[in-house]
C-alpha cells in the first residue's frame, strides 16, 4: 500500500525535529516546523554522531556534506579518572566504518542544523521561526472546529494538523498530554568549553575521543576539528543537590548560575542557594589524574548545564500526538547519544507513517512508532557507556562485539528516493 499524505506539524527545530520533518517530507507528507528561536541553526556544543545516526543521515542524502564539515576521530579511549590508566579502546576508523556501513563523525551543531534546514526547504517543508508552542489540543471540539490537533503559540498563532510531533525538549509543551511530569534530575552538573589543540601535552593525541571515568564524575575530550580544536566536558554529581534539589534557583534545568554558597554555614543564610557551582567542580575533580585537572582549569565556569536524567515516558504517542527526542527520552551524557537517538526517532517516524492511509490511520501508525522505538531508547538511556557490560581490557580495538547493540544501524527508511518526474511522491 502507498502513503496517503497527511498534514504534520513538528514542534521544535532541533536535530530531531528537522530530521523528522525532512524524512517525512521526502515520504510524501506535508510538514511545517515551529521553532521558538528567531532563526534555525542555533549554535551549541559539537555533536558526536555514531554509525546508528550517520546511517540515517546517509539515507537522507546528507552524510557527504556532514563529513565535509566534521572531523573523523581515530579511536575512542576509556581511562580511569584517578590513575589515568587505559581501560578499553575502540577503533573509530576504517574497521568501524566497514562493520557498520557508515562512519563515526563529530560535527558542529550549527553546521548540522543548517544542513538539515536547507534540506527541509528543498523538500518543501515550511520552516516557521519565532513560533513558541505553549499547548496542544486534540479534543473532539478542536478536531471538529480546526480539522485536527491544534498547536497554539505564545503569540496566539494556531496550527492544525493530522499529526503533531513534539520535538521541543524535556520541557515539551505536549509532554503533559502523555503523562510526563516536570523534568527532574539526580544532581548531575556539567561544564564544557572549546580549547585549541596546542593546549594538549606532547604525549596526547589530537585525533582521539577520550573519556576518563569515575564513580561520581567523568571528563570527556573530543576533536571538533582534528588538529585544530577540542571540545571538553566535565560532568559530576553534586553533593549539595540532596540538600537543595530542584527548589534551588537553578533547579534541575539549565541556565546561568547564581552561586551564593561558599561554605556550609551559608546553608542557614537567607542568600540564594544553588548547586553545581565552580567550587563543586574543582572538588569533584581534585583527585583526578593531572591531565584532567589541568584540562578542568581551562573550562569556562560562567555557565553550568544541569543534567536531566529520567526514565523515558511509558507513553510516546496518543491519538494524533507523538513525542520524540528529549521530549520523551532525555538521555544522560554518558554515551553522547542524545542527537543520535533523536535521529533514530526521525527514522522510525518516517517508517511508521510510510504506509499511513490518511488521517484515520495516524493513531495506529504512531502506536507502531512507539512499539519500535521505546525498548531501544530505554536501553540506551540506562546504559552508562558503549561497553555496556563494563570496561573490556585486553580486547582488540577493532573487536566491536560489545558495541554492536548500540552502533548497528536500524532497518532502512521506507520513504521514496525522488525521481526527476515526481519529486516527493511515495513508492
Amino acid at each position: 500500500m502507498g502513503v496517503s499524505a497527511v498534514e504534520i506539524v513538528v514542534i521544535g527545530g532541533g536535530v530531531g525535529g528537522l530530521a523528522a520533518a525532512l524524512a517525512l517530507a521526502l515520504g510524501g507528507h506535508r510538514v511545517q516546523v515551529l521553532e521558538r528561536a528567531p532563526r534555525f541553526a542555533q549554535g551549541g556544543p559539537a555533536l558526536r554522531l555514531a554509525p546508528n545516526a550517520t546511517a540515517v543521515l546517509a539515507r537522507l542524502g546528507l552524510l557527504d556534506q556532514v563529513l565535509d564539515l566534521g572531523s573523523r576521530p581515530r579511536r575512542a579511549v576509556l581511562r580511569d579518572l584517578g590513575s589515568g590508566a587505559e581501560l578499553a579502546e575502540l577503533d573509530l576508523g576504517a574497521p568501524l566504518t566497514a562493520r557498520y556501513g557508515t562512519p563515526y563523525v563529530v560535527v558542529g551543531r550549527a553546521d548540522l542544523l543548517s544542513l538539515l534546514a536547507d534540506a527541509c526547504v528543498d523538500a518543501d517543508v515550511e520552516l516557521r521561526p519565532g513560533r513558541e508552542a505553549t499547548s496542544v489540543d486534540q479534543s473532539s471540539f478542536a478536531s471538529s472546529v480546526m480539522g485536527g490537533a491544534v498547536v497554539t503559540c505564545v503569540d496566539g498563532w494556531m496550527y492544525a494538523a493530522d499529526v503533531v510531533l513534539a520535538a521541543d525538549g524535556a520541557q515539551s509543551a505536549a509532554r503533559a498530554l502523555l503523562g510526563g511530569g516536570e523534568p527532574g534530575g539526580d544532581g548531575w552538573a556539567a561544564y564544557r568549553g572549546t580549547v585549541p589543540v596546542d593546549v594538549l601535552a606532547a604525549d596526547e593525541a589530537d585525533d582521539e575521543v577520550v573519556a576518563w571515568t569515575g564513580p561520581d564524575a567523568h571528563f570527556t575530550r573530543y576533536p571538533i576539528r582534528v588538529g585544530e580544536a577540542y571540545e571538553q566536558v566535565a560532568v559530576f554529581r553534586s553533593h549539595l543537590y540532596p540538600l537543595v534539589g530542584a527548589a534551588s534557583p537553578g533547579g534541575a534545568g539549565q541556565g546561568p548560575r547564581s552561586w551564593a554558597l561558599d561554605s556550609p554555614s551559608a546553608l542557614d543564610s537567607s542568600a540564594a542557594l544553588d548547586w553545581g557551582g565552580p567550587e563543586e567542580l574543582d572538588e569533584a575533580f581534585s583527585w583526578a589524574t593531572e591531565p584532567v585537572r589541568a584540562a578542568v582549569r581551562l573550562l569556562r565556569t560562567d555557565r553550568c548545564w544541569r543534567m536531566l536524567d529520567q526514565v523515558p515516558l511509558p507513553l510516546w504517542a496518543d491519538g494524533r500526538v507523538a513525542l520524540l527526542g528529549d521530549a520523551v527520552h532525555p538521555m544522560p551524557a554518558y554515551l553522547a547519544q542524545g542527537a543520535c537517538q533523536a535521529i533514530e526517532d526521525a527514522d522510525a517516524l518516517a517508517g511508521a507513517l510510510a504506509d499511513c492511509q490518511g488521517p484515520h490511520g495516524v493513531a495506529a501508525a504512531l502506536a507502531g512508532y512507539q512499539a519500535r522505538r521505546a525498548p531501544r531508547a530505554f536501553r540506551v538511556s540506562r546504559a552508562r557507556q558503549v561497553w555496556e557490560s563494563g570496561p573490556l581490557p585486553r580486547r582488540p580495538a577493532d573487536d566491536y562485539a560489545a558495541s554492536d547493540w548500540l552502533y548497528a544501524p536500524s532497518e532502512p527508511l521506507t520513504f521514496c528516493v525522488p525521481d526527476p518526474g515526481h519529486r516527493y511522491g511515495p513508492r
